[in-house]
């Protein structure tokens, strides 16, 4: 009986060892047509009507990875928040993998937690509410795209569009090899924000906000047009702490970061490290210190909470590989 099942077992544990144990992250570079995403950067749609955006946000959600010949990976309860033209390098987790092909991926929220409490979720969380807000109401739960801008004649027409609703929470796929670099793996997308308004009449002002006109219709695209394979890993996490004089380095990390606040434009007294859960992994005081090392073991992506005597003023991305 022994000699029955000894290959059996050895069999199993190859089978548990085919794929090595790897980090895999998505990024997402944001473009209008050909050029880097700006606001209020001005291009023309499929119906050459003139546009400038001043506010884009979306959630991902309800993703797969697909790797080593299709097999099909879930990633559970991960949610992402892109917003405005800050590009999204999210660490999706450790996962037995050694080519990735793809990746699966909806635009929203998925039911039932589309319409939960947001409440029950604090900041970071992608889920937690936002400001501007991300979330409709309760019965119609989330908003999953958020695309606001001007058009028309001089560019002085608004547009609003924000598609919701559960029945639009469209699956698609994007087939993009990964890149491998440090150990980790990167599935590389560009997200053209043209294309979110394809075929879509700017020059009337449309202010949808809701489930069967023109916010349908950017649904449809980010579901069909907006996303395509990239080449290359984002080279910048955002730039709030740039924009406020705070310097962080380096970012991405191999577990030491620096941050310097002595340039600040907001007064600070507090920094935390967080999770991409939201939980608390280190705290310090800011009071009477320009810089301060953060030391940060276990690889993955990070939240740098910045905070003036309780109240939260900024969060900052960082990536440790």
């Amino acid at each position: 009986m022994k000699k029955v099942f000894y290959p059996l077992i050895l069999v199993s544990l190859l089978n548990l060892n085919v794929f090595g144990q790897k980090d895999v992250f998505l990024t997402i570079t944001h473009k209008l047509g050909a050029n880097p995403f700006a606001f209020n950067q001005t291009a023309q749609n499929s119906l050459g009507h003139s546009f400038q955006i001043t506010r884009v946000d979306y959630y991902i959600s309800g993703l797969i990875i697909v790797h080593d010949g299709g097999i099909e990976t879930p990633v559970p309860n991960h949610y992402i928040l892109a917003k405005g033209s800050a590009p999204v390098i999210d660490s999706l987790g450790s996962f037995n993998v050694t080519n990735v092909e793809g990746i699966k991926f909806s635009i929203g929220v998925e039911a039932p937690t589309n319409t939960s409490d947001p409440t029950v979720y604090s900041l970071p969380h992608p889920l937690a509410l936002q400001a501007p807000s991300m979330h409709w109401g309760w019965s119609s739960g989330y908003r999953f795209v958020c695309l606001e801008g001007m058009s028309g004649t001089s560019l002085g027409t608004v547009f609003q569009m924000h598609g919701l609703f559960d029945a639009n929470y469209f699956a698609q796929t994007q087939m993009a090899a990964g890149m491998t670099q440090n150990g980790n793996i990167y599935i590389n997308l560009n997200a053209d924000y043209i294309k979110a308004v394809n075929g879509v009449n700017l020059n009337a002002g449309p202010v949808d906000h809701g489930v069967d006109q023109t916010d349908l219709n950017v649904l449809e695209n980010f579901r069909d047009l907006v996303f395509s394979p990239g080449t290359s890993i984002p080279n910048k996490l955002d730039n709030w702490a740039e924009e406020t004089g705070i310097l962080i380095f380096p970012n991405p990390s191999n577990g030491q970061v620096y941050v310097d606040v002595s340039k600040t434009t907001k007064p600070l007294s507090e920094v935390r490290v967080l999770d991409v859960t939201g939980k608390e992994i280190q705290h310090h005081t800011l009071i009477d210190q320009s810089t301060l090392s953060l030391n940060i073991q276990q690889p993955g992506m990070y939240f740098l909470q910045f905070s003036q005597y309780g109240v939260v003023v900024g969060t900052q991305k960082v990536l440790i590989q």
